[in-house]
């Protein structure tokens, strides 16, 4: 064995465990993840915790650029995290990664929205952890970006350590208690890098007849993509499905 590896960087949230339990389960073979935290004051998952957590990004950017080989491209793993700035500047972040490291990144925020024009969505139905105050924050996102919202359905979480606590079973239950509002809509998008929910998007999709998405998913799908390298073969969902022409040009 060696570390002659091609490698992803991943700034998840001090409280983040999904993106670790799910991530290397759907990559393909040479490629693996490596994980920097960021820090902020509390595992409150409010406006003004997840913006705090914007301090540590530098360090914790040049502390992941360490690894050898590099990271070939950074995600910055958090989704309320990257849009509660206000819309249009999910972008921001990704753009100081890359001051930081001179190496590509993107945000999970970013990388949701380039899967789903990649799909030829814009009737979503969101699904989040989140209370009501992130969520109006993520609609509004969405909306700003071209999307409209056809109904969101929540966990209600306050702390991250909640969130985790969630079963990606629990999250398709929730998924399908407004399963006619689901298959009315162009896409499901299920929120949050903090929520298992990658092994119950297949069984989604079957269930729906319309393609699933999750912040996870796309996080990979985007880096992947960046990459060069096709998933089809360990990727969930109609996303991973998708043909070669979207790994070019990706924008948000």
């Amino acid at each position: 064995m060696d570390n002659n590896v091609r490698r992803i960087g991943i700034l998840a949230p001090p409280g983040n465990v999904a993106m670790e339990r799910e991530l290397p389960r759907y990559l393909p073979p040479g490629i693996v993840t490596s994980h920097n935290r960021l820090s902020r004051p509390t595992p409150e998952v409010t406006r003004e915790s997840l913006i705090a957590m914007i301090a540590s990004l530098e360090q914790a950017s040049r502390d992941l650029a360490m690894a050898w080989p590099r990271p070939e491209v950074i995600i910055y793993g958090c989704t309320s995290g990257s849009f509660v700035s206000g819309p249009g500047r999910e972008d921001e972040l990704a753009a100081r990664i890359t001051q930081y490291t001179d190496i590509p990144a993107y945000t999970t925020s970013s990388a949701v929205i380039m899967a789903l024009k990649a799909l030829g969505a814009r009737l979503v139905y969101l699904v989040t952890p989140y209370i009501d105050e992130v969520n109006a924050h993520e609609i509004a996102f969405l909306e700003h970006r071209g999307f409209k919202v056809d109904a969101c359905a929540s966990f209600d979480c306050l702390d991250t350590r909640d969130i985790a606590k969630i079963a990606s079973e629990q999250v398709a239950r929730l998924v399908l208690a407004q399963a006619a509002t689901a298959r009315g809509s162009d896409a499901v998008f299920i929120s949050c890098t903090n929520l298992l929910t990658m092994d119950q998007i297949d069984l989604l999709e079957r269930e729906l007849g319309v393609p699933v998405v999750s912040s996870n998913q796309c996080s990979l799908w985007v880096a992947l993509r960046h990459m060069g390298v096709d998933a089809n073969a360990t990727g969930p969902g109609r996303l991973f499905k998708l043909g070669r022409a979207h790994s070019q040009g990706l924008a948000a």
